[in-house]
């Protein structure tokens, strides 16, 4: 299958599923247990149902015989070898003797029920030889006791008398009479039928949710972005919970150690590798974005933005997601009335009133002030641009944190000013041709995007806390479009 990239070019997926992708699609469907059991136990009612409404109760009569030769006498002690395997035999052809059409009429015409045909009478009699003795059963089922007994009882009028005609030299004695039934044969169906459903409901429910995972065609792993996508990845960031236990959610910040070693040194890693990148380019100002809310975009801003200033750097975060603003709320920061970038912005702050500085983190921020539904129509004035240069000028780096690449043209708008793009892919959350068309929205800005961070990655079978419980994402949804929309109510 070919990929079309945001750059134009092509690249062709050749390899098969991966080990580590067949481990993301079992997680899932061990997430979803429950979904499998629930349909498992629908479709075993459902056949239990089937089973208890068609059931139709059957009532069997029958006789059991014993084979010999006419001209020996096959006494239980003193059979000859010869003997039982020539009775053996016998008993096979005795089988279809009973299903003769002659003496299936004649059982039809005598048993005392005129409304039954010939073919019916051989539809309701099974003949079975006993495997390894000269025993013979022939069994008469129909939905009437009378009418089994009945047909039974005249099977043993007429039978001696094909039998004889058929194999003149044999002997078909009847030594168990038929009886009248007591009670109807018992039935194995409402198991079997609820059995086959369990089975059914849990595989179909299974194959269903795999199918369902297929064809959303998310980034399952690092190798889906570098041959979906066609990005240089600069950064794995494992999955962290954020839920304290208490329930609350937290930040997760590289200066709390609580985030854990892996997540430190994974934007220490970043933070090099962005060294290497834009210092030999002479690039600062910094777009970080991701195709969709909640995939961690705003907590990769903050520590990329942390994780420079740690190295003595002098660092400006902006919030730029005038939607659905997130950095003071990560940063534990009282946003209150201050200056923010949409004041600076309209022209009623000036730049140098609206950026604060945090002792607490080293860090110079430019919030995003009130939020706005008119962010583009801000964003693309000449006022924002004039701002990240003169910001250029006074900072080592400008991280900007922006709406979402995939929903709105923010993004593409304030890339259109930086020098570089970080593009945040979480891990089984947008699919792939989202991405890309994100990809090419950025794209057209004419600024290139430098590398993905991976984000939230999850190796193992089972996390704590299940897969996708925690996330980073700090917004609440931007509401843009009728897709979205149902996502929104289905959560």
């Amino acid at each position: 299958m070919d990929y079309e990239y945001a750059s134009g070019q092509k690249k062709e997926n050749t390899e098969g599923i991966s080990a580590e992708t067949v481990m993301v699609y079992t997680r899932k469907l061990f997430k979803r247990w429950w979904v499998i059991l629930l349909s498992a136990v629908v479709l075993a009612a459902v056949g239990f149902a089937i089973a208890q409404l068609t059931y139709v109760p059957t009532y069997s009569s029958q006789i059991m015989f014993v084979a010999s030769n006419r001209n020996s006498s096959l006494v239980t002690s003193g059979q000859s070898s010869s003997d039982i395997l020539a009775a053996q035999t016998l008993a096979g052809n005795y089988q279809y003797v009973f299903t003769t059409t002659e003496l299936s009429q004649r059982v039809a015409d005598n048993c005392g029920y005129k409304n039954i045909t010939a073919e019916e009478i051989k539809s309701f009699i099974s003949v079975e030889a006993v495997e390894d003795t000269t025993i013979l059963y022939l069994t008469v089922t129909t939905t009437d006791a009378e009418v089994s007994y009945a047909i039974a009882n005249t099977y043993m009028q007429y039978y001696e008398e094909a039998i004889t005609e058929a194999f003149p030299a044999t002997t078909l004695k009847a030594i168990d009479p038929p009886l009248l039934p007591a009670a109807p044969n018992s039935d194995n169906s409402k198991i079997i039928y609820t059995a086959v459903g369990f089975l059914a409901g849990a595989l179909l429910s299974a194959a269903l949710l795999l199918l369902a995972m297929v064809f959303k065609d998310t980034v399952l792993n690092a190798d889906d972005i570098r041959k979906k996508l066609g990005l240089k990845i600069i950064g794995n960031v494992s999955h962290v919970p954020v839920k304290t236990k208490k329930g609350e959610k937290r930040s997760i910040l590289i200066t709390d150690r609580r985030s854990g070693f892996a997540f430190i040194e994974a934007f220490k890693m970043i933070r090099t590798k962005l060294n290497n990148i834009v210092l030999r380019k002479g690039q600062k100002a910094i777009v970080v974005t991701s195709t969709l809310e909640n995939e961690g975009k705003t907590t990769t801003a903050i520590n990329i933005a942390l994780a420079l200033a740690k190295n003595g750097k002098e660092v400006l975060l902006i919030d730029g997601d005038l939607r659905k603003p997130a950095v003071a709320k990560a940063l534990s920061l009282p946003a209150g009335d201050a200056a923010g970038l949409a004041e600076v912005i309209s022209g009623s702050r000036q730049l140098s009133d609206a950026i604060r500085y945090s002792e607490k983190y080293n860090l110079y921020l430019l919030l995003s002030g009130p939020a706005t539904v008119d962010s583009a129509e801000l964003l693309s004035s000449e006022k924002m641009e004039e701002i990240i240069k003169s910001a250029k000028k006074e900072f080592d780096y400008i991280i900007i944190d922006t709406a979402p690449c995939g929903e709105v043209a923010d993004a593409a708008i304030l890339a259109g000013y930086s020098d570089a793009i970080v593009m945040v892919v979480r891990q089984d959350t947008a699919p792939i041709r989202r991405i890309l068309r994100g990809l090419e929205n950025l794209d057209n800005s004419g600024t290139e995007v430098i590398g993905c961070v991976y984000n939230d990655a999850k190796m193992g079978f089972v996390q704590r806390g299940g897969y996708g419980k925690y996330g980073y994402g700090y917004g609440y949804g931007y509401g843009y479009g009728a897709e979205h929309e149902k996502k929104r109510s289905s959560r």
